[in-house]
């Protein structure tokens, strides 16, 4: 009987078909899945407001379980998790909030604190953003080699 490793994760259900090719790349192979309708964290896109395709872990109440398994003979096994560990510890850029508050001090802002959300969107929050793009291009950039030097392992 080979041996194996296995890893569960967890993804909003719109996502799933994205984590599965990831984890593929790395070896892993799709063993099962199970989809839950309670509360946890999922893997997911950050917000509707942001266009990018990156995924980042928030609270959910409907997520989908999926448990990978990977042969412990497969070549070079030790540079691929060593490879593995590098892609999944880029951290995701912090993008910032459209609304200071969020939806709770919505109002306040849009009655009474509208010329300080103009001062806020036009220095600060264009800045913070613009930041955080050029963050995650140069993610997303270390990603695209680090899968590069993976695919020729595999």
């Amino acid at each position: 009987m080979e041996r194996t490793e296995s890893i569960v994760i967890q993804v909003a259900p719109a996502y799933e078909n994205i984590k599965i090719k990831e984890m593929e790349k790395f070896g892993w192979n799709l063993h099962g899945r199970q989809e839950i309708n309670a509360k946890g964290e999922a893997y997911s896109k950050p917000s509707y407001l942001d266009k990018s395709t990156y995924l980042i872990k928030i609270e959910v109440y409907n997520y989908v379980k999926l448990h990978f398994v990977r042969s412990l003979s497969l070549p070079n096994l030790d540079k691929i998790k060593e490879i593995e560990n590098e892609y999944f510890s880029l951290h995701s850029p912090v993008f910032p909030r459209l609304v200071p508050g969020g939806r709770i001090l919505l109002p306040l802002w849009y009655f009474l604190l509208w010329p300080f959300w103009l001062f806020y969107y036009f220095f600060i929050y264009k800045k913070k953003k613009a930041a955080a793009e050029a963050q995650l291009a140069e993610m997303i950039k270390k990603q695209q080699d680090i899968l590069q030097k993976v695919a020729l392992l595999l």
